[in-house]
């Protein structure tokens, strides 16, 4: 009777197979262990982009190309200083945005204007809020009952409020609470003319008050110039270049940073959804 000869595994193929298989486990574990990271830096940078519904593709991929760039931006030129105890921020806003606040706040802090305009949040007990905002990128509002201030928001658009990002967050707190810090001290164009002691702001078709913007804007210049310098910050791509152009406009001097903000804040669209 004939037999069919029996195939045998050569034990060296074997053990080379073996040897091939972890290593293509290994690897395909530090993969996976590598996206988990990424997808979490990711998701901090835009909370939920990961989300099954509901996040546009666009968002996805802009949240993505912002952890490739991170690498080639500038830390700001100041020294954080974090604040202690409890945030300054509404009850309703998700903690997954307090990390990028936080980090915000430090940055704030790092100057002494910055410093200050935090501790007016505290003192008059005003909240931060997250929001969707067609056209804005935040907005103050002044309310007071005789020299309670504690009903006045910062609500900041929550395309804004970004670990990666937290530079220029920190900017627009300082602007918006400058709205603010002019309402309580007196200053706003507003309030001037509520008291009878005239109308010192310029108004544009849109309702803008230039004069107000000027002051806002002037104080998110002068922190982006701490943190940066005259020349602003290398690598700057979309708000942060946007931060760079404010700042250019500033230290040409103030005719042409009345002229930049005044052509800047005459869009129809301001003040849409606010």
């Amino acid at each position: 009777m004939y037999r069919q000869p029996t195939a045998r595994a050569n034990p060296s193929c074997l053990r080379r197979l073996g040897c091939l298989t972890g290593a293509l486990a290994a690897v395909l574990l530090t993969l996976i262990a590598g996206g988990l990271v990424f997808a979490a830096v990711v998701d901090a940078i835009v909370p939920g982009v990961f989300a099954l519904n509901g996040v546009p593709v666009t968002s996805r991929a802009e949240a993505i190309g912002s952890v490739a760039i991170a690498e080639l931006g500038e830390d700001p030129h100041l020294t954080p200083r974090q604040p202690s105890g409890a945030l300054p921020l509404c009850d309703d806003v998700p903690p997954v945005y307090g990390h990028a606040f936080r980090l915000a706040f430090g940055l704030m802090r790092g100057t002494a204007e910055g410093s200050r305009l935090y501790a007016l949040l505290i003192d008059h007990d005003i909240c931060i809020g997250v929001t969707d905002l067609p056209y804005n990128t935040a907005y103050s509002s002044a309310r007071h009952l005789g020299d309670d201030w504690s009903g006045s928001t910062i609500m900041v658009d929550r395309r804004f409020v970004r670990s990666l990002d937290a530079d220029v967050l920190a900017a627009i707190l300082v602007h918006e609470a400058t709205h603010l810090d002019r309402a309580i001290t007196g200053q706003a164009c507003y309030l001037k003319r509520s008291n009878g002691s005239g109308d010192a702001c310029t108004r544009l078709p849109n309702g803008v008050e230039v004069e107000e913007e000027v002051a806002a804007h002037s104080a998110e210049a002068e922190w982006w110039l701490a943190a940066y310098g005259d020349d602003g910050k290398r690598f700057a791509w979309r708000s942060d270049y946007s931060e760079n152009r404010l700042l250019a406009a500033y230290v040409r001097g103030p005719s042409s940073f009345h002229a930049y903000v005044s052509s800047m804040r005459s869009d129809a669209r301001e003040g849409e959804g606010i």
